[in-house]
């Protein structure tokens, strides 16, 4: 395959550009990075990073080994099929969000927003960050919305958001400490966790797609359980694909393949 080379606003939105205008999982390609961008001055001049990407050799190879699994796994497919209803039944309400349960706003709720934003400026100035903090407390779903702003963003966020995951994660620690009743906490930057949902539906059809064309079963890449929900909820209209998670976190994967 000739050398191509792909942009986005991240290293990882250019992999899955890169991913998805070729219909080959991310974790399938090899690539190098030959500009890293720039944040520009200001906010103007913002450039782009751009990677250099060549496919692996042979891709095809874990695709064979994953033929055998599948017949093996034959006689279990209506219980996994069961769970699987369950899942997407998990996701359509919870995208029913506009009906959440509206809570009583916490007596503390402002001192816990206070000390979470000295919390996480302490954090990210540690991660070498200057950021801003915009908190937000909704009673409905009783959520505290949080989202940074600032230069190099691309820090925070990690590959595939998963420096960003970890972060939510210590602070709905930090915050659930201090609060009496739990609660949910959302932290974003720049957008991230709405554009990386669209990558990742639009990548879902790319691999749809190509598994019709081969007919033979595609693994995407590790996934959180958020994630997957996501491949999982895109394709499940399909009438000619089923989808199924395989392995064990943090390893845990989506496979795509052609329904029998």
């Amino acid at each position: 395959m000739a050398v191509k080379r792909f942009t986005g606003k991240t290293e990882s939105d250019a992999v899955m550009n890169a991913a998805m205008e070729l219909g080959i999982p991310s974790t399938e390609i090899q690539y190098a990075v030959i500009d890293k961008g720039s944040n520009g001055f200001l906010g103007l001049f913002k450039k782009p990073v751009i990677i250099e990407l060549t496919e692996k050799e042979k891709p095809a190879e874990p695709v064979k080994e994953d033929k055998s699994e599948k017949t093996a796994e034959a006689p279990a497919a209506p219980e996994k099929k069961q769970k699987q209803e369950k899942t997407q039944e998990q996701k359509k309400t919870a995208c029913e969000n506009p009906k959440e349960k509206v809570y009583k706003r916490p007596d503390n709720i402002d001192q816990i927003i206070n000390d979470t934003e000295a919390y996480l400026d302490e954090v990210l100035k540690a991660m070498g960050l200057v950021p801003k903090l915009n908190l937000y407390y909704n009673t409905t779903g009783n959520v505290l919305k949080i989202n940074v702003t600032g230069e190099k963003m691309g820090a925070l966020i990690g590959k595939h958001g998963q420096t960003l995951d970890a972060l939510q994660y210590l602070t709905s620690l930090f915050v659930n400490k201090e609060s009496e009743a739990f609660i949910k906490v959302k932290l974003d930057t720049e957008n991230y966790r709405e554009r990386r949902q669209e990558t990742l539906e639009k990548l879902a059809l790319s691999i749809a797609n190509k598994v019709k064309k081969t007919k033979k079963p595609v693994h995407l890449e590790p996934m959180n359980p958020n994630e997957r929900r996501i491949i999982h909820s895109a394709l499940q209209r399909d009438p000619k694909i089923v989808t199924k998670s395989q392995g064990k976190d943090p390893y845990r994967r989506v496979v795509v393949m052609l329904k029998k």
